[in-house]
């Protein structure tokens, strides 16, 4: 073979091994409440926004709320920015980070919001089978 071959085979498999080892280091698995309260490292955990919890503290620029799983189990989540767009109207937060004491430091939350078609996709169902 080639010199300039194997040079540029090396440098394909250089590549290879650094993209996997960027991609491992970005998974980030989805934990139940309870785990992620005994989880030492970044963890995503989901649930619904317990209603009433949300609030966002201006004067420290961050946005406390609680979440609890489909078990009933609840987080209190700290995210130290304030929360964006409308995450009272949330129907699942996700939330990433790790768990500091007994509270979750979020660095980052996503959180689904319901269809502004739902409700009328629901009307016209309903008025189809009358």
């Amino acid at each position: 073979m080639k010199k300039a071959y194997l040079i540029a085979l090396g440098f394909i498999a250089l590549g290879l091994v650094m993209a996997g080892r960027a991609m491992i280091q970005t998974i980030v698995p989805y934990v139940s409440v309870a785990q992620a309260r005994q989880s030492s490292g970044k963890v995503q955990v989901k649930g619904k926004l317990v209603p009433g919890s949300l609030e966002m503290d201006h004067a420290q620029m961050q946005t406390r709320f609680i979440i609890e799983d489909a078990k009933g189990d609840r987080l209190p989540v700290v995210y130290p920015k304030l929360a964006q767009g409308n995450v009272e109207d949330a129907t699942e937060i996700v939330a990433i980070g790790k768990t500091e004491g007994e509270v979750f430091v979020a660095e980052r939350i996503l959180y689904k919001c319901p269809s502004k078609y739902q409700g009328k996709q629901m009307q016209e169902y309903q008025e189809g089978i009358r």
